[in-house]
């Protein structure tokens, strides 16, 4: 597999950062997930971490090295994540009004498609073509209670961008309730498509510009600079904000791949690489690091 990956989290005007973000992998296949804990609750960064590291845990116990069913392993494991974080909030004396919650969004690569699940309003952007401007643009529905009414018609997008409930969501994991999780059917993967994970404050200060910035340079690049437009688009409120974006290509048939890694074809001297090819190498190696707890956490 041919990958770049590239993720951020920042405070913002916050003052604390709950939001986690991560992603672990295979050599045939790549989990990336983003959690939003919510802050009117206590101890959201626990549930947005326990969400994070295990989802990754329970990845890399199951996918050897592809996951049989990745729509049923989504499913299952957000659902026991809320639970592990109900169960957390119950070993802690936390009231259930108080009780950590956490958003989710979750994706799994292989087989040169894309399936993820979510619950809340941390979203997924599926852009195909990167860079092209004619490609077309998939994202999740939000949980939430302000698209809840556009969808009925009560309002329009201009109007949800500054409603008073535009972050009141229905579904989370962790509370009493238990979640709405929807899990996409897999989508094929075209060279170039990027997969963008994002928590609210990464999104909502950008609306339609998002995208417009996602195709604009490589994952390494874009991360940081649409991080800083968001922020700056916030003010000094602005929400914690959070990114994680893969920009999937299709493997050179030309290339020579080893052990599932690719190598240098012969003849091509290190100079002659783009600063594209060097970043995919240097991600290939990242995903080859043993997973570890402070490895998914931002």
């Amino acid at each position: 597999m041919n990958y770049s990956i590239a993720q951020e989290s920042r405070v913002g005007g916050r003052e604390i950062n709950q939001d986690r973000a991560g992603w672990a992998a295979t050599a045939d296949a790549v989990l990336m997930v983003v959690a939003d804990g919510m802050g009117g609750h206590l101890q959201g960064e626990v549930a947005a971490q326990i969400a994070v590291d295990s989802i990754c845990e329970r990845f890399r116990s199951e996918a050897t090295t592809l996951l049989p069913d990745p729509a049923r392993f989504l499913r299952a494991t957000l659902d026991e994540v809320h639970h592990a974080i109900v169960r957390h909030a119950a070993a802690c004396g936390i009231p259930t009004h108080d009780a950590p919650r956490t958003t989710c969004i979750a994706c799994v690569v292989q087989n040169g498609q894309a399936t993820w699940a979510h619950a809340g309003d941390s979203r997924l952007y599926l852009i195909h073509g990167g860079t092209q401007a004619t490609g077309g643009v998939v994202h999740t529905r939000d949980h939430s209670v302000v698209q809840r009414m556009v969808d009925d018609g009560l309002i329009d997008r201009a109007d949800a961008v500054h409603h008073p409930m535009r972050n009141r969501v229905f579904s989370c994991l962790g509370g009493q309730e238990p979640p709405h999780i929807e899990v996409s059917p897999p989508v094929a993967l075209e060279d170039g498509d990027l997969i963008a994970l994002c928590s609210d404050g990464a999104w909502a200060p950008l609306g339609e510009t998002l995208v417009e910035e996602l195709r604009r340079s490589p994952p390494a690049a874009c991360v940081p600079a649409l991080l800083d437009a968001a922020e700056d688009a916030a003010g000094p409120y602005a929400d914690n904000l959070t990114l994680l974006v893969m920009r999937w290509q299709v493997s050179d048939p030309d290339s020579i791949t080893l052990d599932g890694q690719r190598a240098v074809p012969p003849g091509r001297e290190l100079a002659t690489f783009s600063d594209e090819e060097i970043e995919l190498a240097v991600a290939e190696i990242r995903r080859r690091i043993p997973f570890t707890p402070n490895g998914t956490s931002s």
